[in-house]
């Protein structure tokens, strides 16, 4: 089991957080229970009682507001020693980070400091209702509608494959709105309580990883919200969208790097008890040559979350960065958990082994929030000029460059501009 000076964790960024405890905590109380919740898909709630009781669930909340204040810098170090225990915890971490994101920057004051309040007294899980099955990540043709009323809106449609999904407290959900004359306003979210009437939820979906996170489809029926559940303006859907989830795939490279450290230290361990050819497998040479190699690209990954995660916190958009990071940090962990698995043998390829469980986990990252296409487009935007002559097709997915993203320079909360904020 890897302590506090892990070989595996030798690049050191500043934080004002103390993760001795944390640490303690994913050794002591997630690791022994990681395995079998994977096999079986349990959710464990008492865990995230504990995560919200130690103020980590509630942790982007400002100070100002009785929260921690942690910034991107502090949480890649959180979500890398949440996803060293369990991928599928540190998945339902970030979903219910990025639901409640929405409602920090965005959310009216009289709203805003009700849900606080309720998310800070007691464990309450978000999610971020994006994706459905016949669009995915193409957010301008979104299907779930929301048509304005004279006191609201009514809220039709279905998102899938939702993190959360079938546990969630309080809900961010993106919809098309029409004003009540029928006419198209653009993409907006809004706020919806997971009590609603019309609200329904899908079973819990079957995953090949992150078995412990809860996944499913949520179905609005003409659910009827007020007016002030509008989050932000109507058809700020889209610019709402790149700024949460360019935060939240930084932290899904500090995720991809956890699964990494995570499945070398387990064929650390077995390949040092193993004998062949008259000594420790560890000590053959072309394996340590293979552990230089992984442990390289390892330690690249996770610079490459810290590059992404400062730029967040120096009030700059790291749209690039965070691109960068999830991709590179996503395949890094597919390699490593598939080397690593190989190195058990035929041991490897059983359920009953930890190491098969982070291989699948570690695909999902690759997946999750826009393949790795996805991120080469977005990262191609950036460092590329412009080609005036090229049409805008749906393969462009989000549309995110840093011009569409300046409005964020200028927008505060608690005092200070929101790009220097963690969510």
């Amino acid at each position: 089991m890897r302590n506090t000076n892990s070989k595996f964790s030798s690049i050191k960024i500043e934080s004002d957080y103390n993760f001795e405890e944390f640490k303690k905590f994913v050794q002591n109380r997630i690791l022994p229970l990681t395995t079998t919740a994977a096999n079986t898909g349990h959710f464990d709630r008492e865990i995230y009682e504990s995560l919200h009781q130690m103020g980590l669930l509630q942790s982007a909340t400002p100070k100002d507001f009785g929260g921690r204040g942690l910034n991107v810098t502090d949480l890649i170090w959180l979500v890398r020693e949440l996803a060293y225990g369990s991928a599928g915890i540190a998945g339902t971490f970030i979903g219910n980070l990025l639901g409640y994101s929405t409602i920090l920057i965005y959310a009216n004051d009289e709203l805003k400091k009700i849900l606080i309040d309720k998310t800070i007294s007691h464990l309450n899980l978000w999610s971020f209702a994006m994706t459905e099955a016949g669009v995915g990540s193409d957010l301008q043709n979104t299907q779930t509608i929301a048509t304005e009323t004279s006191d609201g809106y009514i809220i039709s449609g279905e998102k899938n494959f939702i993190t959360n999904a079938p546990i969630a407290d309080d809900l961010s959900v993106f919809a098309q709105t029409y004003d009540s004359f029928g006419n198209k306003r653009g993409v907006s979210c809004f706020y919806i309580p997971g009590n609603s009437k019309g609200l329904k939820r899908g079973a819990t979906m079957d995953k090949i990883g992150w078995r412990e996170s809860q996944t499913g489809t949520l179905y609005f029926y003409n659910v009827c919200i007020p007016k002030n559940f509008l989050l932000g303006e109507i058809g700020q859907g889209l610019s709402i969208l790149t700024h949460c989830l360019n935060r939240s795939k930084t932290l899904l490279g500090a995720m991809a790097v956890g699964v990494s450290y995570r499945a070398m230290d387990l064929a650390i361990e077995r390949l040092a008890a193993t004998e062949r050819y008259g000594k420790p497998l560890l000590e053959q040479s072309s394996i340590r040559h293979l552990f230089a190699r992984l442990h390289t690209e390892v330690e690249a990954a996770w610079l490459l979350t810290c590059s992404a995660a400062t730029t967040w916190d120096h009030q700059k958009i790291a749209v690039r960065e965070a691109s960068m990071a999830k991709l590179y940090a996503g395949q890094v962990a597919s390699k490593v958990t598939s080397q690593m698995m190989e190195l058990f043998g035929a041991r490897g390829y059983f359920n009953d082994f930890e190491i098969s469980k982070l291989w699948r986990d570690a695909k999902a990252i690759e997946i999750v929030e826009g393949p790795s296409l996805v991120q080469e487009l977005l990262i191609a935007k950036e460092i590329l000029p412009k080609n005036k002559t090229k049409q805008t097709s749906k393969e462009d997915v989000f549309q995110v460059k840093s011009d569409e993203l300046s409005n964020f320079k200028d927008l505060t909360f608690a005092g200070s501009p929101i790009l220097g904020r963690p969510f």
